[in-house]
């Protein structure tokens, strides 16, 4: 059986490869090519979740980063939102989403959703992008419903989807009210990279146990949803820069970049490390599992009703203590135990530590 002090070793060694301690990343756009995908279903959240891992903190960084074209947001694994480098968006779809989405032809028909009706949907979108060139979701949906290509309101999700992973479609830049506006790849993304299938792996591997690490090859699995052989040619390939840490009969590789800055810190800085995090973040949902961050005990209340919404957790030392919401003075806050004085002076100095 494995130990506290063994999972609570791995998860601040995730929060270094994270640089949720330690040095931080210097621009958003370092982050998110170095993270390769972030969680991006809360969009104020994934705002948050890259701010905190770069020297400003600055939530409008952020958005500057998705306003130049640097990164995007759609559907590139696990059929939900992330975040990811704008010019990593074709290859990385064509490897992780396009063959799920090839899963999912006989529920579409069985929606009643044929492949003609697709096309005309892509048609349309093109030829009003072309004049428009960004356009939110919901002008969007009126636009095909003006057209009477949207004859069955509970498509719309599925044709967004549809047309994000082919890659017609990208989310990109952000309107003034705050809310990501649809745009078409081949205009946003003028110089894509290209990578085969085998090029892919052996960047995704490397790429993830840097910025992730330790991880699991389950963990890399359920990431990306690559084959088990693929993840374990990768790591072979990649072995002399990685570390195996061995728990429970199972090896968690981590960059040995991450060690040294790790050692670097040191165990008193990390084990006082305290943080708020928004609910979708990487240090949590990065992972197959999430018992060396959350504690067995509450792991059900992170989801209350299993209904897929994260609560947003307060990490101490590599540990979820708690969880939190916002409220109209100051955060409400839901600790496992009672804190101390001394305790919530630097729960409120994390909270003032938020990016804004």
């Amino acid at each position: 059986m494995s130990t506290v002090a063994q999972r609570r070793r791995i998860s601040q060694l995730r929060l270094v490869a994270q640089r949720l301690v330690g040095d931080p990343w210097s621009t958003p756009t370092q982050a998110v090519n170095a993270m390769m995908c972030m969680q991006g279903q809360d969009f104020p959240g994934a705002l948050t979740s890259i701010a905190l891992r770069t020297n400003s903190r600055s939530l409008s960084e952020v958005r500057d980063a998705f306003k130049s074209g640097a990164i995007v947001r759609s559907w590139p694994q696990r059929g939900t939102l992330h975040v990811l480098p704008a010019e990593d968006l074709l290859w990385y779809l064509k490897l992780t989403a396009h063959p799920r989405l090839l899963g999912q032809e006989k529920r579409r028909l069985d929606r009643g959703i044929e492949a003609h009706h697709i096309d005309s949907v892509r048609d349309a979108t093109v030829e009003l992008l072309h004049e428009a060139r960004a356009i939110s979701r919901d002008a969007l949906l009126d636009a095909w419903k003006e057209r009477h290509l949207l004859t069955d309101s509970t498509w719309a999700y599925y044709l967004l989807h549809h047309l994000c992973v082919e890659g017609t479609l990208v989310q990109g830049p952000i309107g003034e009210d705050g809310k990501q506006l649809f745009v078409l790849t081949d205009d946003w993304i003028p110089q894509p990279r290209e990578l085969d299938r085998e090029a892919a792996v052996a960047e995704i591997v490397p790429r993830y146990l840097t910025s992730h690490g330790p991880s699991s090859r389950k963990d890399l699995n359920w990431w990306s949803q690559l084959p088990l052989r693929e993840i374990d040619a990768g790591i072979e390939e990649c072995a002399g820069e990685l570390t195996g840490i061995i728990v429970d009969d199972e090896t968690y590789w981590v960059h040995n970049s991450v060690l040294e800055r790790y050692e670097g810190l040191g165990a008193g800085s990390l084990g006082r490390s305290l943080l708020a995090l928004p609910g979708f973040d990487e240090l949590i949902l990065g992972y197959a599992s999430r018992w060396m961050t959350i504690p067995q005990a509450y792991a059900e209340a992170l989801v209350p009703g299993n209904n897929g919404v994260f609560r947003k957790s307060i990490i101490s030392g590599g540990t979820a203590i708690g969880f939190w919401r916002p409220g109209r003075a100051k955060p409400i806050v839901e600790l496992f135990q009672e804190p101390t004085p001394a305790f919530q002076r630097r729960l409120d100095k994390a909270f003032a530590a938020l990016p804004k």
